[in-house]
Protein backbone atom coordinates (compact mmCIF):
# COMPACT_ATOMS: atom_id res chain seq x y z
CA UNK A 1 0.00 0.00 0.00
CA UNK A 2 0.88 3.67 -0.40
CA UNK A 3 2.38 5.86 2.14
CA UNK A 4 0.45 8.72 3.48
CA UNK A 5 3.30 10.23 4.94
CA UNK A 6 2.83 9.13 8.66
CA UNK A 7 5.60 7.47 10.41
CA UNK A 8 5.81 5.30 13.70
CA UNK A 9 9.21 3.85 14.42
CA UNK A 10 9.84 0.72 17.24
CA UNK A 11 12.90 -1.10 16.19
CA UNK A 12 12.88 0.32 12.75
CA UNK A 13 8.71 -0.83 12.53
CA UNK A 14 6.70 1.69 10.75
CA UNK A 15 2.89 0.84 10.54
CA UNK A 16 1.48 4.10 9.57
CA UNK A 17 2.64 3.08 5.96
CA UNK A 18 -0.52 1.57 6.09
CA UNK A 19 -2.54 4.78 6.57
CA UNK A 20 -6.09 3.30 7.81
CA UNK A 21 -6.62 1.12 10.65
CA UNK A 22 -10.13 -0.35 11.61
CA UNK A 23 -12.28 0.65 14.86
CA UNK A 24 -11.16 -2.82 16.50
CA UNK A 25 -7.49 -2.10 15.76
CA UNK A 26 -7.67 1.13 17.40
CA UNK A 27 -9.91 0.03 20.54
CA UNK A 28 -7.24 -2.83 21.30
CA UNK A 29 -4.53 -0.12 21.32
CA UNK A 30 -4.88 1.19 24.99
CA UNK A 31 -3.02 4.19 24.44
CA UNK A 32 -5.65 5.81 21.47
CA UNK A 33 -7.38 6.92 25.02
CA UNK A 34 -4.71 9.55 24.69
CA UNK A 35 -5.04 10.35 21.41
CA UNK A 36 -8.77 11.19 21.56
CA UNK A 37 -7.78 12.97 24.60
CA UNK A 38 -6.18 15.62 22.16
CA UNK A 39 -2.11 13.90 22.44
CA UNK A 40 -1.29 15.90 19.68
CA UNK A 41 -3.10 13.48 16.93
CA UNK A 42 -6.68 13.87 15.02
CA UNK A 43 -8.96 11.19 14.68
CA UNK A 44 -11.29 11.45 12.02
CA UNK A 45 -14.00 8.92 10.81
CA UNK A 46 -13.96 7.13 7.51
CA UNK A 47 -16.17 5.54 5.17
CA UNK A 48 -16.92 2.00 5.94
CA UNK A 49 -16.28 2.15 9.55
CA UNK A 50 -12.90 2.79 9.51
CA UNK A 51 -10.91 5.43 11.10
CA UNK A 52 -7.83 7.12 10.21
CA UNK A 53 -5.38 8.49 12.99
CA UNK A 54 -3.23 11.61 11.97
CA UNK A 55 -0.01 13.14 13.44
CA UNK A 56 3.00 14.79 12.91
CA UNK A 57 6.08 13.11 11.50
CA UNK A 58 7.94 13.25 14.57
CA UNK A 59 5.18 11.54 16.74
CA UNK A 60 2.83 8.57 16.24
CA UNK A 61 -0.68 9.50 16.62
CA UNK A 62 -0.53 8.54 19.40
CA UNK A 63 2.18 10.02 21.46
CA UNK A 64 3.73 6.69 21.64
CA UNK A 65 7.11 4.43 20.79
CA UNK A 66 5.68 1.31 19.93
CA UNK A 67 2.42 -0.20 21.44
CA UNK A 68 1.22 1.71 24.66
CA UNK A 69 4.93 3.59 25.10
CA UNK A 70 4.26 6.81 26.09
CA UNK A 71 6.66 9.61 25.26
CA UNK A 72 6.83 12.98 26.10
CA UNK A 73 9.00 16.65 25.53
CA UNK A 74 12.39 17.13 27.22
CA UNK A 75 13.29 20.38 26.77
CA UNK A 76 16.03 22.89 27.31
CA UNK A 77 15.16 26.78 26.73
CA UNK A 78 18.31 28.81 26.74
CA UNK A 79 17.80 32.53 27.62
CA UNK A 80 20.15 35.47 28.42
CA UNK A 81 21.02 35.65 31.97
CA UNK A 82 20.38 39.46 32.94
CA UNK A 83 17.86 40.12 30.29
CA UNK A 84 15.73 36.91 30.36
CA UNK A 85 15.78 37.22 26.50
CA UNK A 86 15.59 33.74 24.59
CA UNK A 87 19.13 33.11 22.35
CA UNK A 88 19.31 31.03 19.59
CA UNK A 89 23.25 30.16 18.33
CA UNK A 90 23.20 27.17 21.82
CA UNK A 91 24.58 23.82 21.16
CA UNK A 92 23.38 20.64 23.10
CA UNK A 93 23.95 17.16 23.38
CA UNK A 94 20.73 15.36 25.31
CA UNK A 95 22.12 12.18 27.31
CA UNK A 96 20.35 9.75 29.10
CA UNK A 97 20.95 8.59 32.32
CA UNK A 98 21.65 4.76 31.71
CA UNK A 99 24.51 3.75 33.53
CA UNK A 100 22.71 3.47 37.07
CA UNK A 101 25.34 6.78 38.79
CA UNK A 102 23.82 9.82 39.73
CA UNK A 103 25.08 12.46 37.36
CA UNK A 104 25.81 12.75 33.95
CA UNK A 105 28.77 11.31 33.11
CA UNK A 106 30.15 11.34 29.04
CA UNK A 107 33.19 9.29 29.36
CA UNK A 108 34.88 6.10 30.94
CA UNK A 109 34.22 3.15 30.68
CA UNK A 110 30.24 3.03 31.34
CA UNK A 111 28.95 6.43 30.10
CA UNK A 112 25.48 7.91 29.99
CA UNK A 113 23.90 7.15 26.59
CA UNK A 114 23.62 10.21 23.93
CA UNK A 115 20.48 11.01 22.32
CA UNK A 116 20.49 11.41 18.17
CA UNK A 117 22.89 14.42 17.41
CA UNK A 118 23.00 17.75 18.75
CA UNK A 119 20.60 20.75 18.51
CA UNK A 120 21.61 24.02 17.80
CA UNK A 121 18.64 26.65 19.80
CA UNK A 122 16.84 29.02 17.48
CA UNK A 123 15.91 32.45 17.60
CA UNK A 124 13.40 31.49 20.08
CA UNK A 125 15.96 29.54 22.19
CA UNK A 126 14.28 25.94 22.74
CA UNK A 127 15.26 22.72 21.95
CA UNK A 128 12.96 19.46 22.34
CA UNK A 129 13.38 16.01 22.42
CA UNK A 130 10.14 13.23 22.40
CA UNK A 131 11.09 10.80 24.10
CA UNK A 132 9.81 7.24 26.49
CA UNK A 133 10.10 8.04 30.61
CA UNK A 134 13.62 8.43 31.40
CA UNK A 135 16.22 10.51 33.29
CA UNK A 136 17.80 13.03 30.77
CA UNK A 137 20.33 16.17 30.96
CA UNK A 138 20.81 18.51 28.55
CA UNK A 139 25.05 19.74 28.15
CA UNK A 140 25.68 22.66 26.45
CA UNK A 141 28.50 22.18 24.25
CA UNK A 142 28.50 25.65 22.10
CA UNK A 143 27.53 28.98 23.80
CA UNK A 144 25.49 30.99 21.72
CA UNK A 145 28.02 33.78 19.60
CA UNK A 146 29.16 36.50 22.17
CA UNK A 147 28.30 34.56 25.34
CA UNK A 148 30.39 32.26 27.76
CA UNK A 149 29.55 28.95 28.34
CA UNK A 150 28.18 28.18 32.01
CA UNK A 151 30.38 27.39 34.68
CA UNK A 152 28.62 23.94 34.72
CA UNK A 153 27.22 22.85 31.54
CA UNK A 154 24.89 20.14 32.62
CA UNK A 155 21.14 20.88 32.87
CA UNK A 156 19.43 18.66 34.31
CA UNK A 157 18.28 15.73 36.06
CA UNK A 158 15.11 15.84 34.33
CA UNK A 159 12.98 13.03 35.67
CA UNK A 160 10.29 12.76 32.70
CA UNK A 161 7.81 10.01 34.54
CA UNK A 162 4.52 8.62 33.75
CA UNK A 163 2.51 11.01 35.93
CA UNK A 164 4.22 14.52 33.96
CA UNK A 165 4.92 13.17 30.75
CA UNK A 166 1.41 14.77 29.52
CA UNK A 167 3.21 18.29 30.36
CA UNK A 168 6.79 17.20 29.94
CA UNK A 169 9.76 18.52 31.60
CA UNK A 170 11.92 21.58 30.69
CA UNK A 171 14.75 23.22 32.32
CA UNK A 172 16.27 26.81 31.18
CA UNK A 173 19.93 27.18 30.73
CA UNK A 174 21.46 30.79 31.37
CA UNK A 175 24.24 32.58 29.51
CA UNK A 176 26.16 35.91 30.79
CA UNK A 177 27.28 37.91 27.53
CA UNK A 178 30.97 37.64 26.90
CA UNK A 179 32.54 41.17 28.54
CA UNK A 180 33.93 43.35 25.73
CA UNK A 181 37.67 43.42 25.40
CA UNK A 182 38.89 47.00 25.42
CA UNK A 183 41.95 48.77 24.46
CA UNK A 184 44.94 48.12 26.82
CA UNK A 185 43.51 45.05 28.50
CA UNK A 186 44.94 41.33 28.23
CA UNK A 187 41.87 38.50 27.55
Amino acid sequence: MASNGFRRSWSGWRPWVLGVVTTASLIATPSYAGAAAGADAAVRNQPGGAIRAAGSADRCPDHCEGPGVPLGDVTVIKEDGLTGNPLGGAVFQLWEETNGIPGLQTTGSDPDTSIGGTCTTPADGTCTRTLPTGVYYWLETQAPPGYDLPINPVFGPLVLTEENIAEGVTVTAENTATPPVTAGEVA
